[in-house]
C-alpha cells in the first residue's frame, strides 16, 4: 500500500488550505487599519461588509499586497465584518466594531460678510477631514470656505465667511459624518468710497474708503451700473493702501463710471464718477538744429506714460524722438534727429490718443563743429551731503540662468564691484533687498542701513544674498521706504532700482515715485531693467525713471548691468547759449558736438545748482571735469 500511495495525484494527498483573516477586533471611525491574511488563494481584495456580511456601495476596500492590506475604516460607528473577496464571492470573514470618534469647534458666533475668522478645533485630524462653512440646514454651500485640520499649525485654523447675510454652520466633517457643529451668523458690513465727481481721461483719481479691509478687498473704477470688475478696469487692493486711500487710473474712454468697494466679488459701496475729455498744448521753436537739444513747453493732463513724440507725418510708425512727461515739470528737453526735414511734435497719451500737435522744422547740423566731453573728477562722484541707495530684486525670477549662471549671482557680482571699485569708501550708502527671505511674500528689508560705506562689511552682506523661489516683487513698497532709509539727507538722494520683472504685490510704483518727489530734497530714481525682453515693460520702466528725474538703463546681460551701475551715478547737465538750451547729456558719456562759441554748463550737485563757463572751438574737443 505504501508503494501505491506514491502514484496517487498530489491533490489527494495535500489538504486544501482555507484563507484566514487577522484584523483588530475594534478600530476608531475613519482610521486606517492593517489586515493580514493567510491561505492558498491568490489575488483579490479585502473589504468592509455590513453586520450581516453583505457588501454595499462605497464600502472601503483595499487590494492585498504580500499577505496584508491597509484598509480605511468607515466614518459611521457600528458593527461590521471584514471580508476576503478573491473574485465575486466573499470566502472569509472576521467581525470588527467601529468605535465613535469626537471633535469640538470653538468660533465666533457672529462675523461680517467675507471676513476671515479663526476656529479652534479638536478631532482626529485624518488627512481628508475638513472644517467647513455650510448652509444653516447643513447642506453644502457653493464656494463655501473650508480647510483641512491635518494641515493646520496647532489647533487653530482660518475660514472665510460667505458674502451673503444669513444663518450658516461650521462643521467638522469626517467622510460623510459630521462630528461637530456650531452656528454662525453672518451679518452685513458697511463701506464707503469718496472721490471727486469728475476726472480727466487717463488721469489719476484719488479715492478715500472705509470698509472691512478683508483679505483681497479692493477698490475699482467700473462702468456705471456694473456689478463686477472688467479685466481692463483700474483697481487697487485695500491692504496696499495708506491712510484709507488709493489712487486709480481713469480709462481714456469718456463716459459714466463708478468707484466701487468690492469684497468677495460683491459691491459694498459705490459712487458715480464722470470721465471727461482731456486736452493739451505744445509750445516749441519753429526751427531747431539737427543733433542739438531744444525745449518744449506743454500743458495737459500729464498722466502716466503720457509723452511728447517727434514723428515724420510721411512715415507714421517711425518715432524720431520721444520724451515721457514728469509733472509738475512743465518743460521737457528733446534731441533733434540728425536728418533735416519737416516733422511734427505730438502730445500722446499712454493709450495712443493724440491731444495736441505742432509742426517743427529741423535744420541741417552745424558745419565744422567742436565737441564737449564732461567727466567727474576722481573721488568726487557723490557729494558729502548726498546718499546712494540700491534696491535689489532677489525674487524668484532672479533664479533664472543666463550664460550658465543665475541672474542673482551676476547681480551680486556687479554690486560687489560697485562697493569695491566705483563708490569711494565713506560714501553715504544704503542697501534694500526684496524677495530673499520668504516665499510667496511681499517682504522688503533694509539690509545695510544708511551710513559711511565700509566695503568689507558691505561685501559680506551682499555675498550672503540669495534669491528665493516664488518670492514676489514689491517695487512700490520698497520705493516707499526710501525716505525712512535715507533720513536727514539734504543733498541728492540717488536711488538705483535693479529688477528683472514687474510689480507683483499690487503696489503702484509710479505713485510711490511721485510721492518721493514731493519729499523736498533732490531725487534721482534710476531704473535698471535687467534682462527685460518685454518692450511694454521697458516703456513702463522708462516712464517711472522720468517721473523720478532719473534714467532708465537697459541691461540685457552682465556687462551692461555693470555699466548701468556706474552710469546711474553720473550727473546730468545742460549746455546753454544765453538762456537757450543747446545740448544735454550725462557726465562720463560720449562727447557731444556743438557749434563753435561760448556757452554755460549747468548742473546740480549736492542739491545745489552750479554753472561752468566753456568755449567750443571748431574741430577741437573740450574736456570739462566736474
Amino acid at each position: 500500500m505504501k508503494a501505491l500511495a506514491l502514484f496517487l495525484p498530489l491533490f489527494l494527498t495535500t489538504p486544501l488550505a482555507l484563507a484566514e483573516l487577522s484584523a483588530p477586533a475594534e478600530a476608531p471611525a475613519g482610521s486606517t487599519i492593517e489586515v493580514g491574511w493567510t491561505g492558498a488563494e491568490e489575488g483579490g481584495r479585502i473589504r468592509f461588509l455590513d453586520e450581516s456580511g453583505e457588501t454595499w456601495q462605497g464600502a472601503p476596500y483595499a487590494y492585498l499586497r504580500n499577505g496584508k492590506a491597509r484598509l480605511g475604516v468607515p466614518a459611521k460607528p457600528g458593527h461590521y465584518q471584514i471580508g476576503f473577496q478573491p473574485k465575486q464571492e466573499v470566502t472569509a470573514r472576521t467581525p470588527i466594531t467601529v468605535t465613535p470618534v469626537s471633535a469640538t469647534l470653538e468660533a465666533p458666533g457672529e462675523v461680517e460678510i467675507n471676513e476671515t475668522f479663526e476656529v479652534t478645533w479638536t478631532g482626529p485630524a485624518y488627512s481628508q477631514d475638513r472644517v467647513r462653512v455650510v448652509q444653516g440646514d447643513g447642506s453644502p454651500l457653493q464656494g463655501g470656505s473650508y480647510t483641512y485640520p491635518a494641515n493646520a499649525k496647532g489647533n487653530t485654523l482660518k475660514l472665510k465667511a460667505p458674502i451673503e447675510n444669513g444663518n450658516y454652520r461650521i462643521i467638522y466633517q469626517m467622510g460623510g459624518e459630521t462630528l461637530a457643529s456650531r452656528e454662525l451668523q453672518v451679518g452685513g458690513t458697511t463701506a464707503s468710497v469718496e472721490a471727486k465727481p469728475t476726472v480727466q481721461a487717463g488721469g489719476d483719481l484719488a479715492v478715500f474708503w472705509s470698509g472691512p479691509d478683508n483679505s483681497q478687498d479692493y477698490i475699482a473704477l467700473i462702468p456705471a451700473g456694473a456689478d463686477s470688475r472688467p479685466s481692463s478696469a483700474s483697481y487697487r487692493y485695500t491692504g496696499n493702501s495708506t491712510g484709507g486711500g488709493v489712487t486709480l487710473v481713469a480709462p481714456e474712454a469718456t463716459g459714466s463710471y463708478e468707484v466701487a468697494y468690492f469684497t468677495g466679488g460683491k459691491v459694498l459701496a459705490r459712487q458715480a464718477v464722470e470721465v471727461v475729455p482731456a486736452s493739451a498744448t505744445l509750445e516749441a521753436p519753429e526751427e531747431v538744429t539737427a543733433t542739438l537739444h531744444f525745449e518744449i513747453a506743454w500743458t495737459g493732463p500729464g498722466n502716466r506714460q503720457d509723452r511728447i513724440l517727434m514723428v515724420d507725418p510721411a512715415d507714421e510708425p517711425t518715432r524720431l524722438a520721444a520724451r515721457y512727461l514728469a509733472p509738475p515739470e512743465e518743460l521737457v528737453e528733446m534731441l533733434a534727429p540728425p536728418e533735416p526735414g519737416e516733422f511734427e511734435l505730438r502730445y500722446q497719451t499712454a493709450k495712443g490718443t493724440v491731444l495736441a500737435t505742432r509742426p517743427i522744422r529741423v535744420l541741417p547740423a552745424p558745419v565744422d563743429p567742436g565737441s564737449l566731453r564732461v567727466s567727474l573728477a576722481s573721488g568726487s562722484r557723490i557729494a558729502a551731503n548726498s546718499a546712494v541707495e540700491v534696491i535689489l530684486d532677489a525674487s524668484g525670477s532672479m533664479l533664472q540662468r543666463q550664460d550658465g549662471r543665475r541672474r542673482i549671482e551676476i547681480a551680486r557680482e556687479t554690486l560687489l564691484a560697485l562697493v569695491d571699485e566705483t563708490l569711494p569708501a565713506g560714501t553715504p550708502f544704503a542697501l534694500r533687498v526684496f524677495g530673499h527671505k520668504e516665499a510667496d511674500s511681499c517682504r522688503t528689508d533694509l539690509e545695510i542701513p544708511l551710513g559711511p560705506l565700509d566695503p568689507t562689511q558691505a561685501r559680506a552682506k551682499i555675498s550672503s544674498i540669495q534669491a528665493m523661489n516664488l518670492a514676489k516683487t514689491p517695487i512700490a513698497a520698497s520705493l516707499a521706504e526710501v525716505p525712512n532709509d535715507l533720513p536727514g539727507i539734504t543733498g541728492e538722494r540717488i536711488v538705483i532700482l535693479v529688477t528683472d520683472g514687474e510689480e507683483t504685490c499690487g503696489g503702484d510704483p509710479a505713485l510711490a515715485i511721485s510721492r518721493l518727489r514731493e519729499g523736498g530734497t533732490d531725487l534721482r530714481v534710476n531704473i535698471v531693467g535687467y534682462s527685460i525682453d518685454d518692450a511694454g515693460l521697458r516703456e513702463t520702466f522708462e516712464s517711472w525713471a522720468a517721473l523720478g528725474n532719473g534714467q532708465y538703463l537697459n541691461a540685457p546681460g552682465a556687462d551692461e548691468l555693470a555699466g548701468a551701475f556706474r552710469q546711474a551715478l553720473e550727473i546730468p547737465f545742460q549746455v546753454l547759449a544765453g538762456e537757450q538750451l543747446i545740448a544735454a547729456g550725462m557726465s562720463g558719456g560720449d562727447a557731444i558736438e556743438l557749434p563753435p562759441g561760448d556757452y554755460t554748463l549747468r548742473f546740480r550737485r549736492g542739491g545745489e545748482e552750479q554753472t561752468r563757463a566753456l568755449s567750443i572751438v571748431a574741430g577741437e574737443r573740450t574736456e570739462l571735469e566736474l
